[in-house]
């Protein structure tokens, strides 16, 4: 569709498809690159977003406040309000201060990162960055606000209903205040306390809150049962509530034989010296806000390794239990995984790579969805020697989905322990495999991308010379350039073509990729460059794309080696093969010609020269020119052949090279 970008500093609302019935989420943009906003405007429309952009800070303040999006994707340097001092006047605006903001730069300094997070940021994506990198971010961040939303939601719902009962008790008769507490409190904790904070009344306590049996606390102050620190909290919301005739909550923690528990108690006025308090066990609220606190926080800044190091271990510490990992599939089967992180009680452990048969996992990862075991996992999985090892009791474990619905991995927890199976752990663990998802899908694309471009490197470097190929991707244009001093040898295998005959197509290249894959070894091992092979002829140069003075000494070598090459290739396959090799030393032009289907390549009359060398030559000999031979007449053996007709050349005294 076409985008009519509004130059002046106001925001610009866009209408796309995503504003169907189905559409998603309202994200703003806010870059003052039109290009950019372009950009990602297109490709998150696709995407089925809701999709504004604003082109400067002042405009995005605006657009915020007209109507709150769902998500910021935010440039940092932008002119007159940088992505920093919009961040800061958003986050200092109740009405927007909830709204997660995405930062985008190209810097990529630490320091610009811990900024980003300090002023409110909940990510940070350096610049260029992958599209599909975009998504993912963006769509984990919003199932966390989701999350967040329906926490918010069902706390509400919550305090909604402690009020509405306060409020009937506040408006009844003392005593039956009292009894419609006690019978709304069944599950509760309700105790009805003096003015000196003495137990007066305990109705159909919840035993584990009362720190002592009721029976212990009746007649007994606060100060005589509790510590003091708590004793004294409490009593000061007594006395608070008795003075202002109003609700007052206060929340604590207590060391119960049950272990830490937070708390929550709701103390209401009765009468002018007595209190109607309500405790109720807040542990697992308390363990839902410290899962999105450390989720969203706590790994807000870390990736790879590091992210799931420190996922394992927050979610054993927020579900107290002794062991938590996270894993990746390791076959495309998905019969097999290998763990990113394990924690083991008090410290990391080895990762690890097994198989799924016969182990809880298997069901989690197979049927992709949420399993707990909450006793005798060791007898439900007999065949699991793991779980022996570790005295496993419990396990709970949920699928790590990509982006495109594929299992990708999965997070579990065991323990030695029973565990219950409610909303809450389930919750946990759907918000660290949420996150867990987006970065493990984030290392598979970024590891597709390193692997591709390594192949694109090592194909390149089979190709072209490694300078030639550093040259190229840093300036894609024609490189050439004239080498004074090299030596060129052409090879040519003498019976190769009676071979056509009498073994198959497939056979033949077969050979012929044997014979040059080891006249390849032999190029490497002189520090020589191969430059191409014709059918079966061979060329290689020495003294470039790096010069050298012993180019010369160098080719010679190879000759000689490949004759006896050829010799104990024969003896292998008991084949006649010979070899006719000519070499030639003057001046070229050496580089890459073209954009398409190119090849490192030489150009001039020396190469012509070395060329005819070979084809003048004789079976098992090695034919060189009188420049050749004045640079090696010191070092190796020569047997003058004398005057010798050369295509386009005319006579030319050439010599054969024998073993120095």
């Amino acid at each position: 569709m076409t985008c009519t970008i509004d130059l002046n500093p106001t925001f610009m609302p866009e209408k796309t498809a995503s504003e169907s019935p189905n559409s998603q989420a309202d994200i703003l943009i806010v870059d003052d690159k039109l290009e950019n906003l372009r950009f990602l405007s297109d490709f998150l429309s696709k995407k089925r977003y809701q999709v504004r952009k604003a082109i400067n800070g002042k405009a995005a303040l605006v657009a915020a406040k007209t109507r709150l999006p769902d998500l910021i994707l935010l440039d940092i340097n932008m002119p007159v309000m940088g992505g920093y001092e919009v961040c800061q006047h958003l986050k200092a605006d109740a009405e927007t201060c909830s709204v997660p903001i995405i930062f985008l730069s190209a810097i990529d300094e630490v320091d610009n990162k811990v900024r980003a997070f300090q002023v409110g940021g909940v990510d940070y994506i350096t610049k260029p960055f992958q599209l599909e990198e975009v998504l993912i971010r963006v769509q984990t961040h919003l199932q966390v606000k989701n999350l967040q939303k329906q926490l918010i939601i069902k706390n509400e719902a919550l305090e909604q209903t402690v009020a509405t009962l306060q409020k009937t008790q506040a408006n009844l008769e003392a005593s039956e205040a009292e009894l419609r507490a006690l019978f709304q409190g069944m599950t509760e904790s309700v105790i009805v306390f003096d003015s000196r904070g003495q137990y007066l009344k305990i109705a159909n306590p919840n035993t584990k809150l009362l720190y002592n049996s009721p029976e212990e606390n009746i007649g007994k102050t606060l100060h005589d049962i509790l510590p003091k620190n708590i004793a004294d909290l409490l009593q000061a919301a007594i006395q608070k509530s008795l003075a202002t005739q109003q609700r007052v909550e206060v929340e604590y923690s207590l060391e119960l034989p049950i272990g830490k528990t937070e708390l929550c108690a709701n103390i209401s006025p009765l009468s002018y010296n007595s209190v109607l308090c309500v405790v109720r066990d807040i542990s697992d609220r308390k363990r839902r806000e410290e899962a999105l606190k450390l989720i969203v926080e706590g790994t807000a800044s870390k990736t790879g390794d590091e992210f799931f190091r420190a996922c394992v271990q927050y979610l054993a510490e927020i579900l107290g239990i002794r062991y938590a990992f996270v894993t990746e599939c390791a076959n495309t089967q998905k019969t097999r995984v290998r763990t990113l992180a394990f924690w083991l009680e008090k410290d990391f452990a080895q990762n690890i790579e097994y198989d799924l048969k016969g182990t809880p996992c298997e069901e989690v990862i197979f049927n992709q969805k949420y399993y707990c075991h909450e006793k005798n996992i060791t007898t439900i999985f007999p065949d699991d020697q793991d779980l022996v090892d570790l005295q496993a009791d419990s396990y709970a474990g949920i699928p790590l989905i990509d982006s495109t619905g594929n299992v990708i991995g999965h997070i579990a927890v065991l323990d030695s322990q029973p565990m219950v199976n409610d909303q809450t752990r389930e919750l946990v663990l759907k918000i660290f495999a949420a996150r867990a998802s987006a970065e493990l899908e984030r290392k598979i694309t970024d590891n597709a991308l390193r692997e591709s471009r390594e192949q694109s490197e090592r194909l390149l470097l089979n190709i072209l010379p490694v300078t030639i190929a550093e040259c190229l991707k840093k300036d894609p244009r024609s490189i050439a350039e004239k080498y004074n001093e090299v030596t060129i040898l052409f090879a040519d295998i003498v019976g190769f073509t009676p071979l056509y005959a009498r073994i198959t197509p497939d056979d033949l290249v077969s050979l012929l990729n044997d014979i040059f894959s080891r006249f390849d070894e032999l190029t490497d091992k002189h520090g020589l460059e191969k430059i191409k092979t014709i059918g079966d002829a061979y060329m290689v140069v020495g003294g470039l794309p790096i010069p050298r003075v012993d180019h010369a000494e160098a080719i010679a070598e190879m000759a000689l080696d490949l004759q006896r090459e050829i010799t104990a290739f024969n003896a292998k396959y008991n084949e006649e093969l010979q070899i006719r090799i000519g070499i030639n030393t003057g001046t070229v032009v050496a580089g890459v010609i073209g954009v398409k289907k190119f090849i490192y390549d030489l150009w001039g009359d020396a190469v012509n020269i070395a060329s005819r060398m070979e084809s003048s030559g004789l079976p098992n000999k090695i034919q060189v020119t009188q420049n050749t031979y004045e640079y090696l007449k010191d070092k190796y053996s020569f047997e003058k052949r004398g005057q010798v007709q050369v295509k386009g050349r005319g006579e030319m005294t050439t010599y054969w090279l024998s073993k120095s």
